[in-house]
Formats: structure tokens, C-alpha cells, sequence
């Protein structure tokens, strides 16, 4: 090592301390901005960089009314960040390219590269005029929802970016001259006004070839200015653009053809561009070009928010994603992970595993395939198991979440023991999610909180007290137990699927044998040197590519202040409850009960099968008797 890089790492482990400190005082609770100094800031990126970086909770920032002439960037470091205005709030910049050295992408007014972003109630305006690029929003971060927002430019006024991001407009007006919606994105726009100032084109959309839909317009109102009446919905930026026009009112000002191929032949063989039942003069599909799409019924019901939202991963031979089988989604269900080959992978290790018998008990009722949500065609099902004996009042109920890698597996992996607590007297629920095979992270998490929202929705139907809910669940169930728990009511993990006005919240969590974090130095996931780890097919990306993601997904990183009691049951296989330790500090931190039990020397499917299920069901019957039903007695 020379003496300059002895230098630098003496310097840099010196200053750490300093630097781990100055992080720790950066804000993490709600803010205003006001331009008068009635609020916490008086300019919005101040408020902005005085927040923490990779926010373990959302925070909103408020911004009173006024025009903020300024020039925002929200940083990639920047997570769970709700920017909500006022009725007159404008944030206002006049750059454009050719400004000095200035390019496009350097010249907006608003630019967004942090993940969980959300948008509310603001006039976002590039006032740069009519001289070429001037962008007002540019956007590059993942699942961000932008909500009655107006965007006010000309030429390339919103720069809906990152080819896996994917974006929400609900509710906005957007307006340009020429390409006003541009850029690689995935992008639902939904009851959005679309408005062309001068004759141009609406979007320039640059699609990769490998994502599945691009632009999606729905339920959206195209309007003109007085004497447009030249208008295309779009041309090819690059080769590979899609964008679809569903429901749309589409304006006179919009040419019979629709589309442009931007003067290359070979943009007709590669765009998809398409429409379904879009009204208006603007609409004549008889006239459009002939390589552009009209939707037929079925088509159109798949584009649904789930399918859009659900993400693409980019196969790239630099990576672990060489071949399109790597991708992990198959649509194909896998069977390989049952309580059988559980029971023959753990008699191997363990002689004495023997298996429970599965049969119906005289005192439980069972129902079977109840459809509690749908994705596209897709029907989501649970089966309840719930006392026979009627109660004069509502009983504590269970959420059941099988295991087996996020990959595999089956709602039927839990019959006995939802049967053996309904024995108890709770109600007990055991639904499917979409596994990685279907769709990636957080899909599942969306399915489950969807199921789970339903269940509330359903309370007087099955006699369940609607706030004495518990989450429990075995290896990957264990850790989507965990996270449903830690996550209640945060809107980037909500979904859009179902029951949306009733809470996802949970009073209890049981964590079998789930990990904690994805990240920690006890766990394996995503360690190995193949990146053929279970949590890297349900992520679609190895964890040295995404580190922040992998975090993102894990319990540990969200437990705080409202989190649950929570009850820990344990084999003795010490990966499988990575993180438990420096969760149980956060949880002791804001004296919220927890319960740790360890089977020693037993396998990681313990839970399944005796001699360790009767224990079992007895610690979980015991702890949710101390949190439900206590909570109940109340």
C-alpha cells in the first residue's frame, strides 16, 4: 500500500464516526416550507437536504402556497418522501438546452431520482418559453405516484426516466408543444388532462425492447389550444416505444393517422402503439397508420395497475441474467417444496421427524377457494378455518403465510395448524400470493396486504374483531409475516389491488424461522457466487447489483415505534433468523413486547412436523392469548 492510500484510509476511518453521526441528526419527521418563515424552511431544497438518507419511515414535507423560484432535486438517497402544496404552490425555473453548456437533462426544473417519491398538489413549470428542451419534471425514481400535479412547459416538459421506473400521474394536467411526455419510463397516466399548445407531438416515448408496456393513458381527456389542429400521440424516440391510448377522449386537434415513425421504416416494425375504445373526433381508428394497434377486449384487461406496476428485469449478459430461463418468471407453478419433501430433505438430518397427520377436526368449520382479489384474470384464493361453536362476540383472527422461498410452495403447507388454532378459538385465514415464478418483489406483499385488507372488509361474514388481526408465517412466510407487520399503512407497499379504504395494519406477528434482513452479516441470502439464492430470483436482481433494495425488502430496516408484539420461533439453523437480535433492540427500545423460543437441534421445517408442531402451536396460542385476546378482553 503506498503512503497516499495509507493517507486516505487513515482520514477515512477517522472521519467515519463524524460522518455517522452528522447522518444521525438529519431529520426524519414531517416539514413545511413556507416562503414568509412560518414554517421549518423557507425554500424547498433546503428542506429537502436536511432530510435522512434511505428513510426507514415516510415523512411528508408541505409546502405553503407561493412560487418558489427554484431549481429541486430530490437525490437518489432520498426514500419515503411524500412533497404535498397548496392549491397556488409553484416550484418555477426557466433553464433550457443550449442555456451555456446546458443540455436537456440538465435543464428542469424539478428532478426526482429517489425511489417512493410522492407528488401531490404542486405547479411544476419550466418558463424558459419556446426555445427548444425545457424540462419541468424529470424523473427517474421507482414507484413514485404524482397526484393533481400541473406540469406547465413546451417542448419536453415531462422526462419520465429510468428504464425500470415506474411511474403514476393521477389526476394531473400536462402540457406541451412538441414530445411533452418523453423518455424510457414505465408510466400509468390515469384521468389526466393532456394538453398540445402548439402542433407537435404528445409523446416520444423510448421504451427498452425488454419491458412490457412503456405509456399507459387511461381515462385521460386530450385537449388543444385554439388553432392546433396537427397533432400526433406520439413518435419513436427509439425503436422498441410503447404507448397505448385506453378509454381516452381524444380532440379533434389529434391527426386521422395518430402516428408517427419519426421518418425511419424500421420504427414500424418495432413501436407498439395502440388504442382501445378511445372517443372523440381525434378518435377515427379507421384512419390510423397501418402498423399501429387497435386493443381487442381481452387485450385490454391486462392492462391493469398490478400488470403494469409489475416490473421487467433486463437481460443483460454482463450480469447474472444471461439467459431469458434466469429470469426466474416462468408462469409456471413450482411444486418442488412440500410438507413432503420437507419431511423426506428433514428426516435425513433428523430421524425423529415424523409427520403430522392432516385430517379435519369435529370442531372446526373449513371453507375453501374464496376469492379475496384478482389480478387481471388472475383470481387470488384463501380457504378460513374457524370454530364451529358460535361466539356471542368477535374472535381474534390469524393470517396463516407459507413458506418455501418466495419461489414455491402452497397455501395448504399450514391446514393442521390453522385447524389446531381455530381448535383454540381464532379465526384462521391461509392465502395464496404470487410467487417469483409470477411476478417479482413486492407482489407478494401487495397480494397479502390485499388479503388482508379484504379480511377487514369481511369481518361481520366470518366474526372476526377487525382489530385484533395477527400475521403468521414459516420461512418466507415468516419474513413477509415480519414485514406485513412493520410496514401497516405505508403507501409503497400497499399494492392497488382491492379494499382500499380499510387498513392493513396487524396487532400481533409470528415469525417462524423468517429472516429479519436480507443484508445482515448472519444471513445467506444472496451470498452465493452463482446469485441462484431464493431471495435473488423473488428480487430479479443479485444483491451486489442492489444492495438498497435487498435492504428496502428486509423487516429489520422498517421496525421502529409502531411495530407489533412479536413472537420469534426458532430452529437451530442460526441464517434463518438473521437480524433478530438487533430487531429485538429496536423493539426493546420502544418497549414493545417480544417473545424469543428456540427448538435446539431441530430442522429448519421444524414447525411442519412432530415432535416440534404441538410446542409450537402451544407458543403461538400462548403469546396471541397475551396480545389478541388480552387486547380484547380490554
Amino acid at each position: 500500500m503506498t503512503t497516499s492510500q495509507k493517507y486516505f484510509f487513515f482520514l477515512f476511518f477517522l472521519l467515519m464516526p463524524l460522518l455517522s453521526e452528522s447522518q444521525a441528526l438529519k431529520i426524519q419527521h414531517d416539514l413545511v416550507v413556507a416562503k414568509d418563515g412560518s414554517g421549518d424552511f423557507k425554500y424547498i431544497q433546503d428542506a429537502i437536504d436536511a432530510v435522512r438518507v434511505f428513510l426507514p419511515q415516510p415523512i411528508t414535507i408541505r409546502i405553503k402556497k407561493g412560487v418558489y423560484k427554484e431549481k429541486v432535486t430530490i437525490p437518489s438517497t432520498l426514500t419515503n418522501i411524500a412533497i404535498i402544496g397548496e392549491d397556488s404552490t409553484v416550484i418555477s425555473y426557466d433553464d433550457f438546452s443550449g442555456k451555456g453548456k446546458m443540455e436537456t437533462f440538465d435543464s428542469y426544473t424539478l428532478r426526482v431520482l429517489g425511489n417512493d417519491i410522492t407528488l401531490e398538489n404542486l405547479i411544476i413549470e419550466n418558463t424558459a418559453g419556446r426555445v427548444g428542451q425545457a424540462v419541468a419534471l424529470h424523473i427517474e425514481g421507482d414507484r413514485c405516484v404524482i397526484r393533481k400535479c400541473k406540469f406547465l412547459g413546451n417542448q419536453d416538459t415531462i422526462f419520465a426516466s429510468g428504464e425500470n421506473s415506474r411511474q403514476h400521474f393521477v389526476d394531473c394536467y400536462i402540457e406541451g408543444t412538441v414530445d411533452f411526455i418523453f423518455g424510457p419510463a414505465t408510466a400509468l397516466f390515469e384521468n389526466c388532462v393532456i394538453h398540445s399548445k402548439a402542433n407537435g407531438f404528445v409523446t416520444a416515448a423510448s421504451t427498452p425492447n425488454w419491458v412490457n408496456y412503456g405509456y399507459v393513458f387511461k381515462n385521460c381527456k386530450l385537449t388543444a389550444s385554439s388553432g392546433v389542429d396537427k397533432v400526433y400521440l406520439g413518435r419513436p424516440w427509439r425503436s422498441y416505444a410503447k404507448t397505448v391510448f385506453i378509454n381516452c377522449e381524444i380532440g379533434k386537434h389529434i391527426l386521422p393517422e395518430g402516428w408517427d415513425a419519426w421518418g425511419k421504416a424500421e420504427n414500424e416494425k418495432t413501436a407498439y402503439y395502440a388504442e382501445y375504445q378511445s372517443t372523440g373526433e381525434g378518435a377515427k381508428s379507421s384512419s390510423r397508420v397501418k402498423w399501429a394497434y387497435q386493443l381487442s377486449d381481452s387485450e385490454a384487461a391486462t392492462y391493469t395497475k398490478e400488470n403494469i406496476f409489475a416490473g421487467t428485469i433486463k437481460p443483460t449478459a454482463n450480469t447474472f441474467w444471461i439467459k431469458p430461463s434466469h429470469l426466474g418468471i416462468t408462469g409456471k407453478v413450482d411444486t418442488s417444496y412440500n410438507n413432503y419433501t420437507a419431511y423426506l430433505n428433514s428426516k435425513q438430518s433428523h430421524p425423529v421427524t415424523t409427520i403430522v397427520p392432516e385430517k379435519p377436526l369435529a370442531t372446526v368449520s373449513e371453507t375453501y377457494s374464496i376469492t379475496y382479489g384478482k389480478i387481471g384474470n388472475r383470481a387470488l384464493f384463501l380457504d378460513v378455518f374457524s370454530p364451529k361453536k358460535k361466539s356471542e362476540k368477535p374472535l381474534p383472527a390469524v393470517m396463516i403465510i407459507h413458506g418455501g422461498g418466495w419461489r414455491t410452495g402452497n397455501r395448504t403447507q399450514h391446514y393442521q395448524l390453522a385447524r389446531r388454532l381455530a381448535e383454540l378459538g381464532f379465526v384462521c385465514f391461509t392465502p395464496e400470493y404470487r410467487l417469483s415464478t409470477e411476478a417479482l418483489y413486492p407482489a407478494a406483499v401487495y397480494d397479502l396486504k390485499s388479503a388482508l385488507r379484504w379480511m377487514r372488509a369481511n369481518a361481520k361474514t366470518y366474526n372476526i374483531d377487525p382489530d385484533k388481526i395477527a400475521t403468521l408465517g414459516f420461512s418466507a412466510g415468516g419474513e413477509l409475516s415480519a414485514f406485513m407487520g412493520v410496514t401497516a399503512e405505508n403507501p409503497s407497499f400497499e399494492g392497488t389491488n382491492g379494499n382500499l379504504n380499510y387498513s392493513s395494519k396487524v396487532q400481533a406477528v409470528v415469525d417462524i424461522d423468517g429472516t429479519l434482513s436480507f443484508v445482515h452479516p448472519e444471513s445467506g441470502e444472496g451470498n452465493d457466487s452463482k446469485g441462484t439464492s431464493a431471495a435473488t430470483y423473488w428480487f430479479g436482481i443479485p444483491k451486489k447489483d442492489n444492495p438498497q433494495l435487498w435492504d428496502e425488502a428486509s423487516p429489520l430496516y422498517h421496525v421502529g415505534a409502531k411495530t407489533p408484539p412479536i413472537l420469534f420461533l426458532n430452529s437451530s439453523v442460526d441464517r434463518m433468523h438473521a437480524g433478530r437480535e438487533d430487531f429485538r433492540k429496536v423493539l426493546d427500545q420502544y418497549k414493545i413486547y417480544s417473545e424469543v423460543h428456540t427448538f435446539a437441534d431441530a430442522p429448519h421445517s421444524f414447525c411442519l412436523f412432530n415432535p416440534w408442531f404441538e410446542p409450537t402451536v402451544k407458543y403461538i396460542a400462548d403469546f396471541l392469548k397475551k396480545t389478541l385476546v388480552k387486547l380484547i378482553d380490554k
